[in-house]
């Protein structure tokens, strides 16, 4: 081999070598690019679901204060019926009760 094969081989081996270390160097660059942009996306898919979660809360006590209300006022109506035989009952209790008395 001649000389200037050599000189060319070993300018080639040193440019392959060159070539590995920037594709090594340019894949960490992208990896970590990659790792940020990862690391973004999940924060704002966090903050977007605490969002709509918080959304749906409010949505849902919402809900859960007109249903009580829907209860509350039907057990108003019902107290008052019960109360209002109540009276009749008790009216007519005092109407035996008297009438046992006097007799």
């Amino acid at each position: 081999m001649t000389v200037d094969v050599i000189i060319d081989i070993k300018r080639t081996e040193e440019e392959a070598g060159q070539i590995i270390r920037r594709s090594l160097s340019d894949s960490r660059t992208v990896i970590a690019d990659a790792n940020a942009q990862a690391a973004q996306i999940l924060a704002e898919a966090v903050t977007d679901g605490r969002t709509v979660a918080e959304e749906k809360a409010i949505l849902a006590d919402r809900r859960a204060e007109s249903e009580i209300e829907k209860i509350k006022s039907k057990t108003a109506v019902e107290c008052e019926r019960i109360e209002k035989n109540a009276r009749l009952k008790f009216a007519e209790a005092a109407a035996i009760i008297a009438g046992r008395i006097v007799n």
